[in-house]
């Protein structure tokens, strides 16, 4: 049970990271569709080419923003997938499975916008 709050946690940390990113790339001229948008696909390390993500590039301090960005989006698979990992590799039974999986899919719909 502490793994999936563990997942459920650096869900819920990603979700305002990428608010907090998107608020500093509305600072530096973006639009606020625009920057949440480059927020999550750097944080999720999608690498969409648009017009939208060179202007990211070609400003410094969203640069900055969109790197750190990377950087703590990788950190943050990581966790989850190893949190994801752990919940189900210290089963007790297959009722413990189900319940796992029925926690997931019951809090899942609800973590994103």
């Amino acid at each position: 049970m502490l793994a999936i709050i563990s997942l459920l946690l650096v869900i819920t940390i990603s979700i305002v990271i990428t608010r907090i990113a998107t608020i500093a790339l509305t600072h530096t001229g973006l639009s606020k569709e625009s920057a949440r948008f480059q927020a999550r696909s750097a944080f999720t390390g999608a690498g969409f080419t648009t017009n939208e993500s060179e202007s990211v590039v070609n400003h410094p301090i969203r640069r900055r923003i969109v790197l750190l960005l990377m950087l703590l989006g990788n950190a943050g698979i990581v966790t989850a997938v190893s949190s994801l990992i752990l919940t189900f590799v210290n089963q007790s039974g297959p009722q413990s499975t189900f319940l796992n999986i029925v926690v997931l899919i019951e809090v899942s719909p609800r973590c994103g916008d």
